[in-house]
């Protein structure tokens, strides 16, 4: 089965195509990738012949608890979610109605979470904000899916373990027997860590006093774009850069992101009652070794040790904790794209 996957991201797009003759249970790497393509000419003439068509859907609100085939009332059931990612649901919406007539399966982000139970999806205000959908959704469901999946193949057990999901945008999910518990994106992809522009989660009497002060402020912007690493260094979005800069506004950053990290990271191992493994992976979770260094060693308590010669020299998927450590650290590196073909795989096979 020859599968081509669209990769959304609010401003970038990606896609691959994978050949699959069996079941994929492991990782198999793409026949073919790009980025950014021109996707009518890809269409029009792609590199094999195109059996299924899988795209990331970002938010499907409470419609969807698992991917599905791509119909009219699907369609429908995405564009009355873009209102809340609407940076990447209507990009996605734009592609689908270029694929035409090929078969097409929708995975959302979101559908990863249905399993959170309703104490941590629901947020504490006027009941009718339940009632009208506001509510913890969570998102990376799909990346969270497949480090899921993959830690317990390498440990050969489902483990009660904390995924960080650190790249530009940023989350953590609880995870136990191999379903979502709890996490810290919600209602939008805006709330929880700190992220390369955006905030995450802050006092909403600080938007109220920005209203006050300036009717006009363009909150949208000033959250998703002008806040997290850039908003705060003055540098740049990128990790790497903050990594490298030893000025005062860098070095608070980096000393703000991970306070915040770890203290989402207290909330989800609480939400577990306790943890056996910690899981990083997407850019910086993948790349950035003083990151996951600071990271468990703000754990040490828990009994968390790492290896710090495996730490630094960690490129495949596996263990850098030490052998005498309570807590088993990972490194996964997340395959969205894989894991979006897999669902395509199993829901036409």
């Amino acid at each position: 089965m020859n599968i081509l996957v669209f990769n959304h991201g609010s401003s970038s797009l990606k896609c691959c195509i994978y050949q699959f003759k069996s079941a994929p249970t492991t990782y198999i790497p793409p026949y073919w990738e790009a980025h950014a393509p021109d996707v009518q000419k890809l269409l029009a003439s792609p590199p094999v012949k195109i059996d299924i068509i899988g795209h990331r859907i970002v938010h499907g609100g409470s419609h969807f608890h698992q991917s599905v085939l791509i119909d009219a009332k699907v369609k429908k059931a995405i564009a009355l979610c873009a209102d809340l990612a609407p940076l990447h649901n209507t990009a996605a919406e734009k592609i689908i109605e270029l694929c035409g007539k090929i078969p097409q399966v929708a995975v959302f982000d979101t559908a990863f979470h249905h399993t959170i139970p309703a104490a941590a999806a629901t947020y504490p205000g006027p009941y009718r904000w339940l009632e009208a959908g506001i509510r913890r959704y969570g998102f990376h469901g799909i990346s969270f899916q497949y480090c899921s999946k993959r830690a317990a193949q390498l440990l050969q057990r489902d483990p009660k373990m904390v995924i960080c999901h650190l790249g530009s945008g940023a989350s953590l999910c609880a995870v136990e027997n191999g379903k979502s518990i709890d996490t810290t994106m919600g209602f939008t992809p805006l709330e929880g860590l700190m992220m390369d522009t955006r905030c995450g989660s802050i006092d909403p009497g600080i938007l109220l006093y920005l209203l006050k002060k300036n009717p006009h402020i363009d909150l949208t912007q000033e959250l998703y774009y002008n806040s997290g690493l850039l908003g705060l260094s003055g540098i740049s979005e990128d990790m790497r850069d903050i990594l490298k800069s030893s000025t005062p506004r860098a070095t608070l950053t980096l000393n703000v992101y991970l306070h915040r990290l770890v203290s989402c990271l207290g909330s989800m191992i609480t939400s577990l009652r306790g943890i056996d493994t910690l899981v990083f992976t997407a850019g910086i979770g993948e790349h950035a070794p003083l990151i996951r260094q600071r990271t468990c060693d703000a754990l040490a308590f828990l009994g968390l040790k790492i290896d710090p010669h495996k730490n630094q020299s960690i490129t495949e998927d596996g263990l850098f904790s030490s052998k005498d450590s309570a807590i088993q650290a990972l490194l996964i590196h997340t395959h969205e794209e894989f894991e979006i073909a897999r669902e395509c795989w199993y829901l036409n096979s």
